[in-house]
C-alpha cells in the first residue's frame, strides 16, 4: 500500500503538471475592479460614481443626506497600477487598491496582485499584504521610512516608520513607491484640501517639487512669458515681398495683434504641474526624462505656431530654438491631455490653444543658458526662406530668460534604489573585497593550484564565504528570475530600473559579465553560486564520510547535460508568450527555498530543494550540471569567452588521461580537450598539470632526471676482501 506522504506528493506533482500544460499557452491574466465590484464592497451606505475621464479614479459618495449635504463626496478609490505602476523584484508592477478621503488620508489599502517570486504562496503573500496595510490611516503628507522586518510601526503627524518584510526589501520599496506616488497624483488632481494638495505633491514624484501658483503668479514670476506683435509690425516685415498687402484683416485692424502668445517651459515642475492636468504632466515628465527639450505655447495668434519643418497653408510661424551656437529644430507633438487653467488668466485669449513642441531625444536644452525662440513667419504664396526682395522671410525673436531659475530647476531626489545601496554599503564592501580576492586568485591560478592542499583549503574557505555571506547573509543568489523579469519588462516596454533595487545582484552580475568574457560560465557556477557552493560542501562532507559520488558513462553524461537547455527553452517560451505559468516554471530552481528563505516554505518546495541537494551527494553537483536553467543561459553567454585559460600539453589525452579521470564535472574529453561550456573552474586539472606525482609527462621527466642524476654503484671494501 502506498504511504500517505507519497500519495500527497504524487498528487501535488500531478497537479503542477496539469497546471503547466494548461497555463503555458494561456494568455496572461489582467483585470481591474469594476464599478459594480466596488459598489458591492462599499455597501448600501455609499454610492460609487463613474470613473473620472482625466484620471482612472472612482469617486465615492455618502448616500442620502449628511452634514456635508446630499450625496456628499466621501473618498476616491483607485488602483495604483493605473496611475503609477512600479515594478517589484519580479519585474512586473505591484497593484494596490487605495481608498483615500478628501483630506488625503488612506482609509483602506489592499494588496491586489503581484509577481514577486518569493511571495507566491499564501503564507508569504500575507506578509506583503500586511506590509501594505500599514499605510491605513497615513496620509499623502507623511514622510514614510521603511525599516527592518523587526522594527515597530510608529506614526506621528508628519512621519511614519514602518517595518519591512523579510527577504522582501525590493518588494516593500515598490509597494511604498506605488502607493505614495499614485496617491500624490490623485491628491494633485482631485483633493479639495489645498494643504493636502501642496504637501502631498511636494516630493512624491521622482523630480516633482513645486509650489502651488495661479496663472497670473506664473506670469509675474516670468515662468510664463507673453510675446505679441501688432498687425502693423508684422506687415512691415512683408513689405517688398509677393505677400505684401495680402492680409486684408490685418490692414483693417493695424493695431490688433498678429502674434499673441504665452511661452513656457513645461518640463519645469513649477510650470508643468501648475498648468497641465495629471495625464499631461506624466506625458511631459516622461519626455523630459528621455532627454527631450520641451517648449509650450498658449497660442492666440493669427499666425499659428508650427514645427520647424511644417509648411501649412496660410499664415504660420515656424519655431526654431537657438541657444548659443546650437540650433534646435522643433517638432509639434499631439497633446491630447487637458490644462489646469482656472481662475483669472490675464493676457490669455479666449481662443488660446496649447501647443507642445519637442526636440529630438538627447536634445534637451541647457537651462543655465538663455533660450531664444526664433519665429519665422510665412504667408501663402511666399517661398519659405526668401521674399521677392531676396531677404529672409519675416523673423522675430524672443529670449526666454527666467529670473531665479535655480529656484525652479528640477530637484533630483535620491531614487529609492539608491537609498537601498546606501543602506547596504557594508555588504557591498565585503562583497567587492571577496570578488577582488577571487579575481586575483583566478588570475594567479598556477600559484593557487601549485599544491593540491593549498587549492583545497582555499576552495573550501571561499565556498563557505559564498554560501554563508553571499547567499544566506547578504541574499546575493543570482537566479533565472533576474533574466525572466528583465525579458518580460523589455517585452512590455517597461523600465528595467527595478533591477537596481537589488545592489548585491547588480554587483554580482557585473562581475559575472566580465568573467564570462574572460573565463566563461565557470567563475559563477564554480565559485559564486551559493546553491552550487551548498551542493559542493555537502558532497565534500559526504566523501569525508566515505560516500563517493558516481559518474555516468560519458555518453549518458552528455545526454543529461542537454536537459538544462530544454528547461531554459521552456522558460523562454513561457516568457515570450507572457504566460502566468512563468512563476511556476521558475520554481525548478531550488535557490529561493534553500538560500533566500532558509527552507521556510511549504513542504513541496522544501522536498524539491532537499532532493536537489541529495542528488549532489550521489552525482557531483548533479543539479548544476544537468538541470539548472541559469547555468544553461550562462553557457550561451559564455560563448563570448576569449581565453583558453586551462594549460594543456601535447601529451594531454594521449597518452595521459589523469585530468580527464580526475574531473568531477566530466568536462574533459578523451582527446584532452577542455569543454569550457561545462567547466566549473575548480582548478583541479591545473593542479594536476603542475604535479610531478600525478601528471604523466611530468612523472616521466622526473624519473628521467632521477636516473640521469643517480651516482655510480660502489662495492664496499670489506665485501671485496671477504670475496677474495
Amino acid at each position: 500500500m502506498r504511504p500517505p506522504f507519497l500519495t500527497a506528493l504524487l498528487r501535488r506533482l500531478l497537479g503542477t503538471l496539469l497546471l503547466l500544460a494548461a497555463g503555458i499557452f494561456a494568455p496572461a491574466l489582467a483585470g481591474t475592479f469594476s464599478k459594480a465590484q466596488l459598489q458591492q464592497g462599499f455597501g448600501d451606505s455609499y454610492t460609487v460614481g463613474e470613473k473620472l475621464s482625466a484620471l482612472p479614479v472612482w469617486p465615492v459618495y455618502h448616500r442620502g443626506q449628511t452634514a456635508e449635504g446630499y450625496n456628499a463626496l466621501h473618498a476616491y478609490v483607485f488602483e495604483t497600477i493605473d496611475i503609477e505602476p512600479v515594478a517589484g523584484y519580479g519585474g512586473k508592477p505591484i497593484n494596490i487598491l487605495v481608498v483615500m478621503n478628501k483630506a488625503g488620508k488612506y482609509l483602506d489599502v489592499r494588496l491586489l496582485s503581484h509577481n514577486e517570486p518569493i511571495f507566491q504562496e499564501k503564507s508569504r503573500n500575507a506578509l506583503l499584504a500586511g506590509f501594505a496595510e500599514q499605510y491605513i490611516d497615513l496620509t499623502v503628507q507623511h514622510q514614510v521610512q521603511v525599516l527592518t522586518p523587526k522594527a515597530k510601526r510608529e506614526v506621528d503627524d508628519q512621519k511614519a516608520t514602518l517595518h519591512g518584510v523579510t527577504a522582501g526589501t525590493v518588494s516593500a520599496t515598490a509597494i511604498d513607491r506605488t502607493i505614495m506616488e499614485a496617491a500624490a497624483q490623485v491628491a494633485y488632481a482631485r483633493l479639495d484640501d489645498p494643504g493636502a494638495k501642496a504637501q502631498g505633491t511636494q516630493a512624491k514624484g521622482p523630480d516633482d517639487r513645486y509650489e502651488r501658483m495661479g496663472f497670473n503668479q506664473l506670469v509675474a514670476a516670468k515662468l510664463v512669458q507673453p510675446f505679441g506683435k501688432t498687425n502693423r509690425e508684422v506687415q512691415a516685415r512683408f513689405n517688398g515681398t509677393p505677400a505684401e498687402g495680402q492680409d486684408a484683416e490685418g490692414r483693417l485692424q493695424p493695431n490688433g495683434l498678429a502674434l499673441d502668445m504665452m511661452w513656457l517651459l513645461p518640463g519645469l515642475p513649477q510650470v508643468g504641474r501648475n498648468l497641465l492636468d495629471a495625464g499631461g504632466w506624466r506625458e511631459v515628465r516622461a519626455l523630459r526624462e528621455a532627454g527631450v527639450g520641451l517648449v509650450g505655447v498658449l497660442d492666440s495668434s493669427r499666425y499659428s505656431v508650427v514645427g520647424s519643418h511644417d509648411t501649412p497653408a496660410g499664415r504660420s510661424a515656424r519655431l526654431v530654438v537657438v541657444q548659443g551656437e546650437r540650433q534646435f529644430e522643433m517638432t509639434a507633438l499631439p497633446y491630447t491631455q487637458g490644462l489646469r487653467l482656472s481662475g483669472q488668466r490675464s493676457g490669455v485669449g479666449s481662443n488660446a490653444t496649447f501647443r507642445l513642441f519637442a526636440t529630438a531625444p538627447g536634445g534637451a536644452f541647457d537651462l543655465a543658458l538663455p533660450i531664444t525662440l526664433e519665429l519665422n513667419l510665412a504667408r501663402a504664396g511666399t517661398p519659405p526662406g526668401q521674399g521677392a526682395s531676396g531677404r529672409p522671410e519675416s523673423q522675430w525673436r524672443h529670449e526666454l530668460k527666467i529670473p531665479d531659475l535655480a529656484k525652479w530647476q528640477v530637484v533630483r531626489e535620491i531614487p529609492a534604489w539608491w537609498r537601498i545601496w546606501q543602506q547596504r554599503w557594508l555588504d557591498l564592501v565585503i562583497l567587492c573585497l571577496g570578488l577582488a580576492v577571487l579575481a586575483a586568485a583566478l588570475a594567479g591560478q598556477k600559484w593557487l593550484a601549485a599544491t593540491a592542499k593549498r587549492l583545497a583549503v582555499y576552495r573550501v574557505i571561499y565556498l563557505a564565504f559564498t554560501l554563508g555571506f553571499v547567499g544566506w547573509a547578504a541574499q546575493g543568489q543570482l537566479t533565472i528570475v533576474n533574466l525572466t523579469a528583465l525579458a518580460s519588462a523589455l517585452m512590455d516596454g517597461r523600465s528595467a530600473e527595478f533591477l537596481l533595487s537589488d545592489p548585491m545582484a547588480i554587483v554580482l552580475w557585473a562581475f559575472v559579465g566580465a568573467s564570462l568574457v574572460a573565463w566563461g560560465r565557470g567563475t559563477f557556477c564554480g565559485w559564486l553560486c551559493p546553491f552550487g557552493a551548498f551542493q559542493e560542501l555537502l558532497s565534500l562532507l559526504a566523501q569525508w564520510l566515505r560516500i563517493k559520488p558516481r559518474q555516468f558513462h560519458r555518453r549518458v553524461d552528455a545526454a543529461l547535460k542537454c536537459v538544462k537547455y530544454g528547461v531554459l527553452v521552456l522558460l523562454a517560451a513561457s516568457v515570450a508568450m507572457a504566460s502566468p505559468m512563468t512563476d511556476t516554471l521558475v520554481e525548478i530552481e531550488p535557490f529561493k527555498t534553500s538560500i533566500s528563505m532558509g527552507f521556510q516554505r511549504e513542504w513541496p518546495y522544501v522536498v524539491w530543494a532537499v532532493a536537489c541537494l541529495g542528488l549532489s551527494v550521489l552525482v557531483f553537483r548533479g543539479y548544476c550540471r544537468y538541470i539548472c536553467p541559469l547555468g544553461a543561459a550562462l553557457v550561451i553567454l559564455g560563448k563570448l569567452r576569449f581565453l583558453n585559460w586551462i594549460p594543456r600539453r601535447a601529451e594531454c589525452g594521449t597518452p595521459c588521461q589523469t585530468c580527464r579521470h580526475g574531473c568531477s564535472y566530466q568536462a574533459i574529453e578523451p582527446s584532452g580537450k577542455v569543454d569550457y561550456d561545462e567547466c566549473f573552474q575548480c582548478l583541479d586539472c591545473v593542479s594536476d598539470y603542475q604535479d610531478d606525482q600525478r601528471c604523466l609527462p611530468l612523472i616521466r621527466e622526473r624519473k628521467a632526471g632521477e636516473k640521469h642524476a643517480a651516482p655510480p654503484r660502489v662495492i664496499p671494501i670489506l665485501a671485496q676482501t671477504d670475496h677474495a
